[in-house]
């Protein structure tokens, strides 16, 4: 007898020894292959990989060298999951343990970092960096929002101020003292808040200077606006004289206070009521040059209808996911008016100065639903079932066949 190949088998006992072998070795084949695909599936969907590119806005070339961190975001905080550098086009890549979490991307540019949000999913991502400068044109108050409550005794300021940089080309504002604010010299500064375009507050107390009602923000101002917020209290005898200060030409300037309050301007023309913006008193200036006056007196007490409401919601853990950091703004005014369009700038800083960073956390830490699950509730489409059941009955005829 002469198998294929030329190898002759003398004995039928032979012949049958030789096909029995050849079948364990497929045998064997094919369940190391097996074994190989599980392990390799199994590792895939347990490990992911997030790939990203780092790019100077100032230079618009890819950020080189830049030192990259993932943080996964939980109940206790942010914790530091992996660390890497770009590569010279700017490119990086780290591995993701739970791809279902949500991550915050740092990236640390000339000591200033830059962060980038991420849902679930491990989707490339694109992150904007810039150069650092001590000096820089381009950078102005364009806002001051005054939020006024007061007892018997105690006026309480809740101030938030925006500042805008449009730098060109854009770079970040970095020195001992980016941003000053000064306020009168008995004020007794509580808390502190920064806010980043529409990232996540942060709570930051000012730093007090040399001279009495001096103080800075120690914090980068990155191209865009940036908000610095500050709660502070005064003596109050039932009335006070307001002189805010105006930093830059073209500022303006909102104060907002109960309606139990009184409000009156030392210049007319200045002040224009807002109605509609919040349930309370809300007066607006259109924009100011450095010379105009825009002191006013106030007298009586009351606390504001706009932050009763939050404060509620925020011990009752029922505020609504916001459209915006600080949002929950409520419908807009139908009847147009001159300050229409600062209304939103105006109402941003609500859950800004209550503290929405906790409020954020907790929104963020909630458990995924299942509708956040592209796949939960998916129709698998009639072909691929087809392709499936076309599938089985061909393994199903080469069985039977091998056993022939």
């Amino acid at each position: 007898m002469q198998a294929e190949g030329g190898l002759q088998i003398r004995s039928p006992r032979k012949a049958a020894a030789l096909v029995n072998h050849l079948k364990r070795i497929s045998l064997r084949k094919i369940v190391r292959l097996v074994l190989l695909v599980v392990l390799t599936g199994g590792l895939s969907a347990s490990a992911a990989e997030l790939k990203g590119t780092v790019v100077n806005g100032t230079t618009r070339r890819p950020a080189a060298g830049d030192e990259i961190v993932l943080l996964s975001l939980s109940q206790e905080g942010m914790n530091e999951t992996a660390r890497g550098r770009a590569d010279s086009h700017g490119r990086f890549s780290l591995p993701v343990a739970d791809p279902q979490a949500t991550h915050v991307v740092r990236v640390i540019h000339q000591g200033v970092t830059y962060h980038r949000m991420i849902e679930a999913g491990v989707k490339p991502i694109v992150v904007g960096v810039y150069d650092v400068a001590q000096q820089l044109e381009g950078v102005s108050a364009i806002m001051d929002v005054q939020r006024l409550e007061a007892t018997s005794d105690q006026l309480e300021v809740k101030q938030l101020i925006t500042v805008r940089n449009d730098s060109q080309p854009p770079r970040t504002l970095m020195n001992d003292r980016p941003f000053e604010v000064e306020l009168a010299p008995e004020a007794q500064v509580q808390s502190g808040l920064v806010q980043v375009e529409e990232g996540q507050p942060l709570k930051q107390k000012p730093v007090p200077g040399e001279q009495k009602g001096q103080y800075y923000f120690a914090f980068p101002i990155r191209p865009g606006d940036t908000r610095f917020a500050v709660v502070y209290r005064l003596p109050y005898s039932g009335e006070a004289l307001i002189e805010p200060r105006i930093r830059n030409p073209l500022e303006k300037f909102v104060v907002m206070m109960p309606k139990s309050m009184k409000f009156e301007p030392s210049a007319a023309g200045i002040f224009a009521s807002m109605p509609g913006t919040t349930p309370d008193n809300v007066q607006g200036t259109a924009p100011l040059s450095p010379d105009q006056v825009v002191a006013f007196r106030i007298s009586g007490t009351g606390t504001l209808e706009e932050l009763e409401g939050r404060r509620q919601e925020v011990q009752s853990g029922k505020t609504e996911p916001a459209t915006r950091p600080g949002g929950g703004i409520g419908p807009p005014i139908e009847a147009p008016d001159p300050l229409q369009k600062y209304r939103l700038p105006i109402l941003a800083g609500t859950i800004v100065l209550l503290g929405a960073g906790a409020v954020y956390v907790l929104k963020k830490t909630r458990l995924p639903r299942a509708e956040s699950h592209p796949w939960v509730g998916r129709q698998v489409p009639s072909g691929v079932i087809k392709k499936q059941t076309s599938r089985r009955r061909m393994n199903r005829r080469h069985r039977q066949g091998a056993r022939l």
